[in-house]
């Protein structure tokens, strides 16, 4: 116990080394419309919106309770949604660190599994951008659910799966983890009950959702396409999974990058053979193949963040990889996948798009504070040397953001892009 204790907390430090930056980044986009819709009205509005059919985004009511929960607590305080962001990140690679001890009853290949997905740079947009939590809250469901499952306590797993689904619906192909694993290690059980009942509310909760709690606008917003685009976004999310920065231009980096991948690879065939190793392996790679679903069918909406699975079983693949070296080879190898998160990362801050649109919106809100306007003022949003009209309006959360941060002053907003402020 003490000995999983202080892997936890070096895990956790390396995190939060790697992605320090995280916890001071600015509220953007889509933060001001989901704070104002779940808080800071009256606690019984507040759950009303969080539960209730969508207004204004998605049907995810797990999700929504986080903005309630989080909204009505640190209000602007932005440094505590990031805490609790990566609260519930750490939580979820605590229990990869569970899953993995349980299934392969070897320390080092759950430590290393936990640590790969811990640091994994391709968890940029969800510890940097408040709204993007959605996918790891259900992540973090779904691996309880497959905790409890491994442990058959068939309750709390299908509990917690149907909070996975609550907080994001991609985590429908969840369900192949326990099919898989089924297969894989329980195969005499067969297909029990559980599973059954697991598959049922998959099901269940897939033609309600999409059939009366999704609205057209996301249907048009969220295109599936089976095409060369699809190899194209494919490519993409492969290259993410393995540890590319989506813009790095570090060829140094990149080739570590290789020669890392290289490696891991001749170690994984090297790797003494066992039955259990060989299945544990093979579930890596089917995990790393479902969980590039159904993401890779919507081109137009590429994201790594939208990865967990999948990185979890490339974060299997490594683990078993590297287990097997003596303390120096396997210090050094972790070291270097270490640099180049911490490499990929910075790269990213640099160039993505979540910290320029915070950047904006906070521009805006601080020459605002310095204007001192009267209560009740229209306040303009033309093309500036801050960003353009449109950009301002895509980065304060189509101006909700002002009734958001300036509460009290009643101020109205025009953005020039979209209408005429000249009136």
């Amino acid at each position: 116990m003490k000995k999983e204790v202080l892997i936890f907390i070096l895990i956790a430090i390396a995190t939060i080394f790697i992605y320090r930056q995280s916890f001071f980044n600015f509220f953007a986009q889509d933060d001001f419309i989901l704070t104002s819709e779940f808080s800071q009205n009256s606690l019984l509005v507040d759950f009303k919106n969080a539960l209730s059919p969508p207004r204004v985004t998605h049907w995810r009511p797990i999700h929504n309770l986080y903005f309630l929960i989080a909204g009505n607590i640190f209000n602007k305080n932005y440094f505590g949604y990031h805490l609790l962001t990566f609260t519930i990140h750490i939580t979820a690679v605590f229990l990869i660190f569970k899953i993995i001890h349980k299934t392969s009853k070897n320390l080092k290949v759950a430590f290393v599994a936990s640590f790969i997905y811990a640091i994994h740079p391709a968890h940029f947009v969800t510890l940097f951008w408040i709204s993007g939590a959605a996918t790891t809250i259900g992540f973090l469901f779904l691996l309880l659910a497959f905790l409890f499952y491994l442990e058959k306590k068939a309750l709390l797993s299908l509990s917690s799966f149907i909070c996975s689904l609550l907080a994001s619906e991609a985590m429908l192909v969840g369900i192949s983890l326990f099919l898989i694993y089924q297969f894989l290690f329980r195969k005499k059980e067969g297909f029990n009950r559980q599973l059954i009942y697991i598959l049922s509310i998959s099901v269940l909760f897939a033609i309600v959702r999409f059939l009366f709690l999704t609205p057209e606008t996301t249907f048009d917003a969220y295109k599936f396409k089976i095409g060369l685009e699809t190899l194209s976004a494919i490519k993409y999310y492969v290259l993410r999974i393995v540890g590319f920065a989506e813009i790095s231009g570090d060829l140094l980096i990149s080739v570590a990058l290789v020669l890392f991948l290289v490696t891991a690879g001749f170690l994984l065939n090297r790797t003494p053979e066992s039955l259990s190793k060989r299945r544990l392996a093979l579930f890596g790679i089917i995990t790393i193949v479902v969980g590039l679903f159904p993401f890779i069918l919507i081109p137009d909406l590429l994201s790594p963040h939208y990865m967990n699975i999948s990185i979890f079983g490339f974060s299997i693949i490594l683990s078993l990889a590297i287990s097997n070296l003596n303390f120096l080879k396997f210090f050094l190898l972790l070291s270097l996948f270490f640099i180049i998160s911490l490499v990929n990362v910075g790269k990213t801050y640099e160039n993505n798009w979540v910290i320029n649109r915070s950047l904006i919106a906070s521009e805006y809100i601080r020459r605002i504070e310095n204007t001192l306007l009267p209560r009740g003022s229209t306040i303009f949003f033309y093309d500036s040397d801050i960003s353009s009209s449109k950009e301002a309006y895509i980065s304060l959360g189509e101006g909700k953001a002002i009734n958001f941060w300036f509460k009290n002053k009643n101020y109205q907003v025009c953005f020039d892009a979209f209408e005429d402020c000249n009136k």
